[in-house]
């Protein structure tokens, strides 16, 4: 186990980082599984992976919790909890809580590609979480889909929920608006031709041509808003994040309940967004040329 450990901390891997990897092609390996041979599916193996992907990045996290985001009866999650803790891949404190080991990195042995960006980006993000007093998320664009790697919840008994490890549509998003401004024509076509424009509320952006537009003014102005579009009552202003090349690699966004986050701020917020994601873009670019000189 300290071998285990000191692998982690000269890595800077974290169980929490692992379970966001794990998590992030899951659903889509349950949406695909209809098309398997029925004998060549293992359920057992699903639940397993349910409960795994449930701790959504969190630190520790009750049964009930983990049986609620799994779908899971209690007994069931109870059972597969005490099947990893005896293997040494769960521990349970005194709470009842239960929280992921280190374990975990035997399985992955390698440096998450998100890792160097979360790395960057944590310490600035904290800046707009204790400055805004709201919800703050980092994602990036995954199969189609928005994928929360961190995020810092508002203080506030009435907020935005999200956790890492969450997914959100990309059309109804200001994040995903964000990560979809940097695509051509054809990548936005092909990711709507599999990935239909849904409406979520009855803001929402449903035709191409509309979105197309709307991915302009992100482009021209370098933010993107999310006005009641995803969900009802929330609004979000985001703005994307550059690696070295310019392409767009992830963005960051503030979401909050409307009453906060309104009209009246949008300029304050997307300059102080623009700001972070500017500095968080240097810094990834000079990661990026520095891992370059090392290996030359």
């Amino acid at each position: 186990m300290t071998c285990l450990y000191s692998y982690m901390q000269n890595n800077r891997v974290h169980p929490k980082q692992i379970l966001i990897a794990l998590h992030i092609d899951f659903e889509y390996k349950l949406e695909g599984k209809a098309s398997m041979p029925a004998r060549n599916y293992i359920s057992a193996i699903e639940r397993t992976l349910r409960v795994i992907a449930a701790f959504g990045g969190e630190d520790q996290i009750s049964l009930a919790k983990l049986a609620e985001r799994s779908g899971l009866v209690k007994s069931s999650v109870f059972r597969i909890l005490y099947t990893l803790a005896d293997l040494g891949y769960v521990m349970r404190d005194s709470r009842g809580l239960y929280s992921l080991t280190p374990r975990w990195a035997q399985i992955i042995r390698m440096r998450l590609p998100s890792e160097n960006l979360v790395r960057c980006s944590a310490p600035l993000i904290a800046e707009l979480h204790s400055r805004f007093h709201e919800t703050v998320n980092l994602g990036v664009l995954d199969q189609g889909e928005v994928l929360y790697i961190h995020v810092l919840e508002s203080p506030h008994a009435f907020r935005l929920a999200a956790h890492a490890g969450m997914r959100s549509p990309v059309h109804s998003t200001a994040l995903g608006k964000c990560l979809l401004s940097g695509l051509s024509h054809e990548e936005l076509e092909a990711l709507v031709k599999d990935h239909p424009l849904n409406p979520r509320t009855r803001r929402t952006i449903c035709d191409l041509a509309r979105l197309e537009r709307d991915l302009k003014r992100v482009r021209e102005r370098g933010y993107a808003i999310d006005d009641g579009e995803d969900s009802s009552g929330a609004r979000c202003v985001a703005a994307p994040i550059t690696d070295s090349e310019g392409r767009v690699v992830a963005a960051v966004s503030i979401s909050g309940p409307a009453i906060r986050v309104h009209r009246g701020r949008d300029k304050e917020m997307a300059a102080a967004l623009k700001g972070v994601c500017a500095r968080i873009s240097r810094q990834l670019k000079y990661a990026s040329n520095s891992a370059a000189s090392g290996r030359s």
